[in-house]
């Protein structure tokens, strides 16, 4: 286990947080996929991807805080949840929704700073 932590640690965090939360983003999309047809590989799928996602998350506290990491990581993962609610499955939001979804945006960049 401490050789896959080291070999982890001489990555970039911030490339790590990518990782992680394209992961999660990954794992919502097999899981939303699931959703609909209910098929076994989709959900092991999901469930494999939000591992991955811890994978690449949980060495990200090593060298950073968890404030900092942690809304990052929201942020972007957020976006990709957006995307793929939106674009893939043309999911549709109230006026209200869409200006508590760019609040909640705002706010984590403010809170990045």
């Amino acid at each position: 286990m401490s050789n896959i932590v080291s070999l982890i640690q001489k990555v970039p965090v911030p490339v790590l947080i990518a990782f992680s939360a394209s992961s999660v983003i990954i794992g919502d999309l097999l899981a939303k996929y699931w959703s609909t047809s209910f098929r076994t590989p989709l959900f092991v799928g999901a469930i494999l991807a939000y591992m991955m996602s811890g994978v690449f998350y949980i060495p990200t506290l090593l060298t950073k805080g968890l404030v900092v990491t942690s809304l990052a990581w929201s942020l972007l993962s957020i976006i990709g949840f957006m995307f793929i609610g939106l674009v893939v499955f043309r999911e549709s939001l109230t006026t209200t929704q869409i200006i508590g979804a760019a609040l909640g945006v705002v706010s984590l960049v403010f809170l990045s700073l």
